[in-house]
């Protein structure tokens, strides 16, 4: 596997036209031509992942890398900082600072997908890539919801879309257990009484995501495996909102019927180890 993710990227993007994020791979804006030695992202054959947090996207990467050769570009988070998170800011008289936050990155990338329908997708389609790599398969760590799939597949056609689903039980157990520092929310708990239920009941929008039996599950397994009030708060907090933000369901719909099977593959990682679910996807690549 070749990657092209430069972790200083945040820092180089600058105002002006062609904003540079690697030595191979440039953003340019609605109004710019393409510069020479670069080829737009829709010209190149492109692996594109679905799904939402803890559906196990990057565990799937490590995986592939193993067995397939492919060109990773830089992943969701660090296009939305980079790109979408500095571009608002500096619409905002601000100077790009870093958001740590996931619920304010949330609100962040829902600004912009009101300027740009295709949210991420968009971001994607304005991506250039040195021609060198004309001949690299290239794989993006993902996408989300429908409107960014349906921009991908009408901006990005030579894309296959790889779309990982587990159900939000699921998800949010993965996201208690794997301690990512970016799963975080600075949720005002002074204020909470430290009662699983009842903060948990305080998550807006909770019930529209979870029924009154899935949050008793809730609160008597992550009691049982010790996690604190905080910790369970904040990651359905993300589980609720990001599932506010994003249909998922409605993504694969889309793809199913908008797309020949051989550019949609669909796994259920709940239902599969990671190691068979990377098999499956390295097998459907190979059938192209």
């Amino acid at each position: 596997m070749q990657t092209i993710i430069d972790r200083g990227m945040g820092s180089r993007v600058k105002c002006g036209s062609m904003k540079r994020l690697t030595d191979t791979l440039a953003f340019i804006l609605e109004n710019e031509h393409c510069p020479p030695a670069f080829q737009p992202l829709g010209e190149f054959e492109l692996i594109i992942l679905v799904g939402l947090t803890g559906v196990g996207k990057s565990t799937i990467v490590e995986h592939l890398q193993q067995a397939v050769d492919f060109t990773l570009l830089p992943n969701r988070r660090e296009i939305t900082d980079a790109l979408m998170i500095t571009a608002l800011q500096m619409e905002d008289g601000e100077t790009p600072y870093p958001v740590d936050d996931r619920i304010k990155r949330f609100e962040y990338t829902a600004r912009y997908r009101g300027k740009y329908p295709g949210g991420m997708a968009h971001a994607l389609s304005r991506l250039v890539v040195r021609t060198t790599l004309a001949e690299s398969l290239l794989l993006f760590d993902g996408l989300r919801g429908l409107n960014e799939v349906r921009h991908a597949a009408v901006y990005l056609p030579k894309s296959r879309f790889v779309v990982l689903d587990a159900p939000d039980m699921v998800r949010l157990n993965r996201l208690l257990k794997r301690a990512d520092s970016f799963d975080t929310t600075h949720i005002d708990m002074s204020l909470a009484d430290k009662n699983l239920i009842a903060d948990m009941k305080a998550i807006p929008h909770l019930e529209a995501i979870f029924s009154e039996e899935q949050q008793m599950q809730i609160a008597g397994s992550t009691r049982k495996a010790g996690y604190s009030v905080d910790e369970v708060v904040q990651k359905l907090s993300i589980i609720v909102e990001e599932r506010r933000n994003y249909d998922s369901n409605a993504a694969i719909v889309y793809l199913g019927d908008a797309l020949p099977s051989q550019q949609v593959l669909v796994v259920d990682t709940a239902a599969v180890s990671a190691v068979e679910a990377a098999e499956r996807v390295r097998a459907w690549l190979k059938k192209e």
